[in-house]
């Protein structure tokens, strides 16, 4: 026993000599080598732990160093809808007031869709699913909240339009109208004498509510554009004036209104509209505008047997054809001056002008034009008695009608032609009938049998 205690003394005396570092005591590290006594299994096991920690740990490595994330994206952002990460990155930015209106803007839709039950596979598709209109919404609403913030209207207003004339071009004419309705209201916030932005956004309300069939409320729209327009010099980028646009929307949309009115037999409200379509056309400076609006007021005066006021307008409407060259204009012209001429019992002003359309129309050498003349002026000799002369117009229109090979022309002028024969042959028929000798019952009897007339 002595002689084991003296050789673990020796041992203990020999072994803190052995690698202790300066300044170290041996007592401490006597403990640290303590501390690393080996686990059960030896070597190899500390060693397969040892190898286990740093495969676990190279293996967390690698995996980061795998990733493809960028270190300032969350991973959350992945298991949210597009919708929701739009949203958030507005919120997160500060643009509250375009995060409110995209909101309201995608609840509306998802309310319609709902209302419209089975049928909203007819509507547009919802706006939240799709990432380029979302990108587009909030880079536009973003931008006009930030110019708002400065106070600058204009570029609030051009973000507007930008994003109504972009879901004009998808087809989302929710979108449009709802973008155009609030350049209106930027348009009457922009400070200014000219309000050049109120005028161009009534314009584009007007024209939204007239493509929608909300006729009424376009010409209030249009009504405004047209008194700010008048009271100031404004042109396009292009250099066309806004007063002449303003116009021709005017006389396009007081023309639909009457020919609404006209199908509802409300001649007189129609009657008014055309006077002020014609009153646009004629401040819009555009003359075939005028001569067609003139045309219209020709044919609504006749249609309430106002003769000599349709006769103005359709001489005016003659007047405009002839400046511009215009062969189908004109002989429209002739048309409606012999309808006029004939109901006031002039005969021979009737034929002079039929005979005027179916030289413009011979001129023009347009097909369709001409056979409509020899129908015309064939009907005329009909009715007169001259049925030889109506047989042979009538005759001309039944082979341009073959040409065209328009079935329903061809129909009618084939009628046209029987019923003008049947005229042509009824007086020989019926001096026949009224003599009644038998060489002329037996011409009669042959005519039927052959249907040839017989001299």
């Amino acid at each position: 026993r002595r002689k084991q205690n003296g050789d673990l003394a020796m041992a203990t005396n020999v072994l803190p000599r052995v690698g202790v570092e300066p300044g170290r005591k041996a007592s401490q590290h006597k403990q640290r080598a303590l501390g690393k006594a080996q686990p059960p299994g030896g070597r190899k096991g500390m060693a397969g732990g040892a190898l286990q920690q740093r495969g676990q740990k190279g293996g967390t490595d690698s995996l980061v160093e795998q990733s493809l994330l960028p270190k300032d994206v969350d991973p959350a952002s992945y298991h949210n809808s597009i919708f929701h990460n739009v949203c958030l990155e507005m919120l997160e930015r500060g643009f509250h007031l375009s995060y409110v209106e995209l909101f309201n803007l995608v609840q509306h839709q998802r309310d319609m869709h709902r209302r419209a039950g089975p049928t909203a596979v007819l509507l547009e598709p919802l706006v939240e699913h799709d990432l380029t209109k979302l990108e587009q919404l909030r880079v536009q609403l973003t931008a006009a909240e930030d110019a708002g913030r400065a106070g600058d209207y204009d570029s609030v207003y051009m973000c507007q339009r930008s994003l109504a004339e972009y879901f004009d071009r998808s087809g989302d004419t929710w979108l449009s109208d709802h973008f155009y309705q609030r350049c209106l209201e930027t348009g009457m916030m922009a400070p200014g004498a000219n309000r050049q932005k109120e005028g161009e956004a009534h314009c584009y309300v007007g024209l939204a509510l007239e493509n929608r069939g909300s006729l009424q409320k376009a010409i209030a729209h249009f009504e405004t554009f047209h008194q700010l327009s008048a009271r100031n010099k404004w042109h396009t980028t292009s250099g066309e004036g806004l007063h002449g646009i303003a116009c021709e929307h005017l006389r396009r949309v007081y023309t639909s209104m009457a020919e609404e009115l006209g199908e509802e037999k409300k001649s007189k409200e129609a009657l008014s509209y055309l006077n002020k379509a014609q009153k646009m056309a004629q401040q819009s400076g555009d003359t075939h505008q005028e001569g067609l609006a003139c045309y219209r007021l020709g044919n609504a005066y006749q249609g309430i047997g106002d003769s000599d006021t349709a006769l103005q307008y359709h001489k005016r409407y003659l007047e405009r054809s002839k400046y511009h060259s215009d062969h189908t204009g004109m002989g429209c012209a002739y048309q409606a001056l012999s309808r006029v001429y004939e109901s006031k019992g002039d005969v021979e002003n009737a034929v002079k002008y039929l005979e005027m359309y179916v030289e413009v129309a011979e001129q023009s050498e347009a097909q369709e034009s001409l056979a409509k003349a020899y129908s015309a002026i064939g009907a005329m000799h009909n009715t007169l008695g001259n049925y030889e002369l109506a047989v042979e117009y009538f005759g001309r229109c039944y082979e341009l009608c073959c040409q065209l090979g328009d079935k329903e022309a061809l129909h009618q002028a084939r009628v046209q032609c029987g019923i003008a024969k049947g005229h042509q042959l009824m007086k020989g028929f019926a001096l026949h009938l009224v003599e009644g000798t038998c060489d002329n019952l037996k011409a009669l009897v042959v005519w039927k049998e052959t249907r040839k007339v017989e001299e």
